[in-house]
């Protein structure tokens, strides 16, 4: 069983464990071959060892989702927080004209919507004054 494991860590490449329902696909097969199993309808393999699906679907699971304890890591990790302030501000300081330039004209231009709206609302009531 051990050898079967260490077969599986060396073939398993991080490209064959996709997130997609195909790749999940492709993993049970790679993983029941492994083992030497058949893929049935319902994943039962031809063993006489019960053990190997339970084995086959718990590896499947268990490799389905890698990445979320590596960015639970990551996301408590102070290094990383920091080093992604320090890109923030060097690409901020890289393009802060662009940034100030943009800013000015989104301010301009809700001044021109603001003066717009206050304009129609002001047609409208002269308009219900009228009547």
């Amino acid at each position: 069983m051990a050898h079967e494991h260490a077969k599986m860590a060396e073939t398993a490449k991080p490209s064959q464990m996709g997130m997609t329902m195909g790749g999940m696909g492709e993993m049970m097969e790679m993983c029941s071959s492994m083992m030497g199993m058949e893929m049935g309808p319902m994943m039962m393999g031809n063993s006489a060892n019960p053990m190997k699906p339970a084995a086959a679907i718990a590896v499947v699971t268990a490799s389905a989702n890698p990445g979320k304890s590596l960015l639970k890591r990551l996301a408590r990790n102070p290094w990383v927080w920091f080093g992604l302030g320090v890109a923030a501000g060097i690409l901020i300081h890289r393009y802060r004209k662009e940034i100030i330039a943009t800013a000015v004209k989104v301010g301009e231009k809700g001044k021109d919507f603001i003066l717009q709206q206050k304009e129609s609302l002001e047609d409208i009531v002269a308009e219900t004054q009228e009547k």
